[in-house]
């Protein structure tokens, strides 16, 4: 008789995950999947505890991850190159200064997006194009936007699709691409405190000496396919928010709640839903006894919707009581970037709505939200830009201050 964990596939859980983690959480919250070849992680505190204790659970192993960006990169490594790579950068990222990026994208998007009217595909046009332009801007690289937004995405298919070799061929084809433009350029970087890039090059804590190309280029292409995580995460908040009048109605009549948005939607539906681990010794995990060298895929958008901890997780709710995220991990390998992320959000919705307050879904077209590793929506299909007649009745700003508890004017 074939077993529930039999019939999970990266197929079935590329369409829609969230209903098997459901069950998983419920009766597998530490399961070893035969079609994956690795154990699933879905529960809020388990997936916690792998991201926490990184001497239990390891980023320091063969993987199509250090195969394709190499090993020394900032994610697979640990310990004092890790560390290092670490704290070159860290005064650049510290949570003081997210809103300078909400700023410039929000700019950003603003530019783009005033001349338009009528349909447009906003995930193409705009969300991805103004995010890998804040991605440079961020770490200072000298590359286009647009030949850095085709490499992260060549750059992700070999990683989430690592089984299949031409997509690794197209992963190793990006790798070589970005290395020859920024070979050059790297090594005649000289020091500017306001690049990421060149606080790589030239902040080596514990050493006198500049980082040659060899020691950065690895976190360079590791890095890279974050770049389209604040357009995915912008995307499916905006699709929420056209799915739900109500909800989108509390953003619009008080634009101070969309922070509130952006924390929830990076709940309910989180861009990278997966971290890899190895276990480095027996440990039990969730009731589970796993084995030392176990292969561990904890599921970032399962821990997201534990019912132990979220109250209605499938629902979007802006309303919700804040709550602590797995979204951008913990201890040693929390996201470096993690407040520069829901601000970098945030700009991108705040510049598409402050233009186009009546942008809605395009009926023609609808949105589909897919995968697991990565799960967005492809295509953003709307119209309505250019249009405002989406109007509020007279005295529904103040019903909506009222249902807040919050002053109208």
């Amino acid at each position: 008789m074939t077993s529930f964990l039999d019939t999970i596939t990266p197929e079935v859980l590329h369409a829609d995950p969230y209903p098997i983690y459901q069950r998983l959480r419920r009766d597998h919250p530490v399961a070893e999947i035969p079609a994956l070849g690795c154990w699933l992680v879905t529960r809020w505190q388990d997936v916690r505890q792998v991201m926490s204790h990184s001497q239990t659970f390891t980023t320091s192993f063969p993987s199509a991850m250090s195969e394709i960006y190499g090993s020394e990169n900032i994610l697979s490594s640990s310990g004092g190159i890790h560390q290092g790579l670490r704290a070159s950068v860290e005064e650049l990222f510290e949570p003081e200064r997210a809103g300078l990026a909400r700023e410039h994208a929000r700019k950003l998007v603003i530019e783009r997006v005033s001349g338009m009217h009528g349909r447009a595909d906003l995930m193409g046009e705009v969300l991805q194009p103004v995010a890998a332009e804040v991605f440079r801007w961020m770490l200072g690289l000298e590359v286009d936007s647009t030949t850095l937004l085709r490499m992260a995405q060549d750059l992700w298919l070999g990683i989430l699709d690592p089984g299949d070799p031409a997509k690794l061929a197209v992963s190793a084809a990006a790798m070589n691409e970005l290395d020859a433009a920024l070979t050059p350029w790297f090594e005649g970087l000289g020091p500017d405190p306001s690049s990421a890039i060149a606080r790589w090059r030239h902040i080596t804590p514990g050493s006198d000496c500049p980082r040659g190309v060899a020691a950065v280029l690895p976190t360079i292409r590791v890095v890279l396919p974050s770049l389209p995580e604040p357009g995915w995460a912008a995307g499916s908040l905006l699709v929420a928010l056209f799915d739900d009048p109500d909800q989108r109605g509390l953003v619009r009549d008080h634009p101070e709640l969309l922070g509130d948005a952006v924390h929830e939607v990076l709940r309910w539906m989180p861009p990278f839903g997966l971290v890899e681990r190895m276990t480095t010794r027996p440990v039990e995990l969730g009731g589970t006894r796993l084995p030392a060298g176990a292969q561990v895929l904890a599921a970032i958008g399962s821990a997201n919707r534990d019912e132990t901890v979220f109250e209605q997780p499938d629902t979007f709710d802006l309303r919700r009581r804040r709550q602590p995220l797995v979204s951008f991990g913990y201890g040693e390998h929390a996201c470096l970037v993690r407040a520069f992320i829901p601000a970098i959000v945030e700009g991108l919705v705040a510049g598409i709505l402050d233009v186009h307050p009546g942008v809605r879904a395009d009926p023609s077209e609808q949105s589909r939200v897919a995968g697991w590793g990565a799960r967005y929506t492809a295509r953003l299909c709307v119209d309505g830009l250019g249009d405002s007649a989406t109007e509020y009745t007279p005295g529904r700003r103040q019903a909506v201050a009222a249902q807040l508890g919050v002053a109208s004017s």
